[in-house]
């Protein structure tokens, strides 16, 4: 970083005299953004373990999380830089710094790939492997672990016995009188009872154990290891479950709702004003929805409707509801003048911030059921109400209400099952073009 950081101020301070005809600040009134810089981008690196991540073939995959790393990391700059009102430092100098920390990365990450491949070949930090498989073809878990094994060398791996999963005892013999750094098991899951002597006895002799698992069903789970009380439990979950990303989400949130709380602040006013003057009733409307897997929350939203008009949902549902869960109608009788104009603009939606404050909802996310929806939800489509709701999501910058319910559903839980900051900066970025044009909204 510190390299990018003084190129970055080298091109900034050759082409800013150009363009302003000036220079503004020499280098020493930037170099204290290297402390935050650095502490920002390292924090980054280790939750996206990009240092534990040496699988040469994952090079392609690494650069756009690079590309997210990098993103995400300019965006709490100008967040540092927004918050304690430092005006001095360009946005210019910003950009360049963004382009050319990307590029270190990469190629960083690519040679060092080549160093560890090259490392690995030669006998490096390699490690001696026992294949045990269930059946004669080794293919109880759907591949010939045997093949890959030996066709992926640059992982350090070396594989330097196989043999059945009846020859235990002769497992035990092996390990004795050679190095044997871990031994993988090719076992279905009745076999599994078969095997736990051993590996208990390998345990005990230091011996890294691995078993190659297809024997637990699952269609969208991830998987995590961990201990509870001492004991080893397998955790399988759909919605996000990284500590340390959602915790970054979280702050992504409390500053960018800060931030949209301060820029709107005027139009809400405005807004407010308005609903008061053309319509008899309270400026925010106030509803129970459903938050993260069934929790119950207040949610808030400018008045768009006259007043009493909850009582008529349930008749207008059965009567144009295609689905009987939710109702979207192009001239709802319904809505307000002023209603009209702010759902166009998605100037009711302001008062959620004050939700995601609070930690009920979040700046991107599925947006939030009523309780007489959920109750209507098939089992798929529950898993949508698996991570906390959010202002805005997939399909409001896909086609919004033009969208069915199914389609909605389909894209929420898209969202769930790829997660991550960068769909999440991606989602905010295409939602402003998707506000300004109205497009798809009633």
């Amino acid at each position: 970083m510190c390299g990018s950081f003084f190129i970055a101020f080298t091109t900034y301070d050759l082409i800013s005299p150009l363009i302003i005809g000036y220079k503004l600040y020499g280098i020493a009134d930037y170099l204290w953004l290297l402390i935050p810089i650095g502490i920002i981008f390292y924090l980054l690196l280790f939750v996206f373990r990009m240092y534990l991540n040496l699988n040469i073939k994952d090079f392609k995959a690494d650069i756009p999380r690079f590309f997210e790393i990098t993103v995400i990391a300019v965006f709490l700059i100008y967040a540092v830089l927004f918050m304690f009102k430092i005006t001095y430092i360009s946005r210019l100098f910003i950009g360049y710094f963004a382009v050319y920390s990307f590029l270190s990365l990469v190629l960083a990450d690519y040679t060092g790939r080549k160093l560890v491949k090259s490392l690995k070949r030669s006998g490096y930090s390699m490690r001696n492997v026992v294949l045990v498989n269930g059946d004669p073809a080794g293919k109880v878990s759907g591949i010939n672990l045997k093949e890959s094994i030996e066709s992926q060398e640059y992982l350090g791996i070396k594989l330097i016995k196989e043999m059945e999963k009846e020859d235990l005892v002769d497992l035990d013999y092996f390990v004795l009188n050679n190095a044997v750094d871990e031994v993988i098991f090719n076992v279905k899951g009745d076999e599994i009872e078969d095997i736990r002597d051993i590996t208990l006895l390998l345990e005990e002799r230091g011996i890294t154990v691995k078993i190659i698992s297809n024997f637990i069903p699952f269609k969208y789970s991830k998987i995590a290891f961990e201990k509870i009380g001492g004991y080893p439990v397998i955790s399988f979950y759909t919605a996000p479950e990284d500590e340390i990303r959602l915790f970054i989400k979280r702050l992504m949130d409390i500053s960018g709702s800060i931030i949209a709380i301060i820029i709107f602040f005027i139009p809400a006013v405005i807004t407010a004003i308005l609903i008061k003057l053309t319509s008899k009733g309270h400026v925010l409307y106030k509803s129970k929805r459903v938050g993260k897997n069934g929790r119950l929350f207040t949610f808030y939203k400018f008045r768009t409707m006259y007043t009493g008009s909850d009582e008529l949902r349930s008749v207008l549902i059965e009567k144009y509801s295609k689905d009987g869960i939710e109702i979207k109608l192009k001239d709802d009788p319904r809505v307000t003048m002023i209603g009209r104009f702010s759902r166009k603009t998605s100037m009711d939606e302001i008062p959620q911030l004050y939700n995601v404050l609070r930690g009920d909802m979040s700046l991107v996310g599925p947006r939030p059921p009523m309780p007489d929806e959920v109750e209507k939800y098939s089992i798929r489509q529950r898993r949508r109400i698996s991570m906390k709701p959010g202002i805005t999501c997939l399909w409001q910058v896909g086609g919004r209400s033009r969208l069915s319910f199914d389609d909605r559903v389909k894209l929420d839980l898209e969202y769930i099952d790829n997660w991550s900051l960068k769909l999440d900066f991606v989602i905010l970025l295409k939602t402003v073009p998707a506000v300004l044009f109205t497009k798809g909204a009633l």
